[in-house]
């Protein structure tokens, strides 16, 4: 696939405010030859969610799943050439879509609302279902943006064994004040409880690989270190570019390898 309509998928504008959810799916796991089992999930608030499931074929399979979220833009059809290249890799894969995404239940989104604590527990429901999914894997979850503030919130209640987080939020309210600096005419806000919200950084126990760019004005590399120095089993990786491209930075061969191979070797030396 073309990189710089992925690139557009997460760097053009990569504010959950600016592009607003997609109900259509413009790519299915069947059209890029993956086999998967399609699920609705139901949250307890009674919200419906589509998922996808994706078993890996690889004659090496790592009995890991990656919970890949999406980030709050698009719909979850955004992430298959992803799940494609992790699916190579040896991990199980699973898709999801928020209420109001893809083929979800409907939900009235405010574009002044930077995320909605709805959206975290779809996330824990997510989680709960790839566990039973792939038993008798590890589970992680892989997220952008805007969506590591979701992963944040959802594995106080669900943990998971491992994060992997690009351009990690360390402060949805510095976010804000930063976007606000790019962009004035921004009216964002935070739904209640937001201020829990660091300390809530602070009580993930599990191993985390944390990302950002050296040019990422929209989470800076003093921010995401500042999350990873916060425990010792956190690692922080820094590549040269801008906000959500290190898929294209790190590119070797074919879309995703180097990100795929980086994120592969920290998930194999976990124990």
């Amino acid at each position: 696939m073309n990189r710089l309509l992925l690139a557009f998928f997460f760097f053009v504008p990569s504010i959950a405010s600016a592009l607003p959810p997609e109900r259509e799916y413009w790519i299915t796991p069947d059209s890029l030859g993956l086999d998967y089992v399609q699920k609705e999930l139901v949250t307890p608030d009674g919200a419906r969610l589509l998922s996808w499931s994706l078993p890996t074929k690889s004659s090496e399979p790592l009995h890991k799943t990656l919970l890949i979220t999406n980030a709050t833009t698009g719909n979850m059809a955004n992430m298959l050439h992803y799940a494609k290249a992790f699916l190579a890799a040896g991990f199980d894969v699973v898709l999801f879509d928020y209420r109001g995404f893809g083929h979800s239940s409907d939900f009235p989104k405010d574009p002044a609302y930077l995320y909605y604590n709805e959206y975290v527990t779809d996330m824990e429901t997510a989680i709960v279902a790839a566990k039973k999914q792939f038993p008798e894997n590890q589970l992680g979850i892989l997220s952008f943006s805007a969506s590591t503030i979701l992963a944040t919130l959802a594995v106080q209640k669900r943990p998971v064994d491992f994060i992997i987080g690009e351009g990690y939020v360390r402060d949805p309210s510095r976010i804000i004040e930063i976007w606000k600096v790019m962009d004035p005419s921004l009216k964002l806000v935070l739904p209640a409880g937001a201020e829990g919200y660091v300390q809530a950084t602070r009580r993930i126990p599990c191993p985390m690989l944390l990302m950002t760019g050296t040019q990422d004005d929209i989470t800076p590399p003093a921010d995401v270190r500042a999350v990873a120095d916060m425990r010792p089993n956190r690692t922080f990786l820094l590549y040269e570019g801008h906000h959500l491209q290190a898929t294209i930075v790190w590119e070797e061969n074919e879309f995703a390898d180097g990100y795929v191979r980086r994120i592969r070797e920290f998930v194999t030396s976990l124990r």
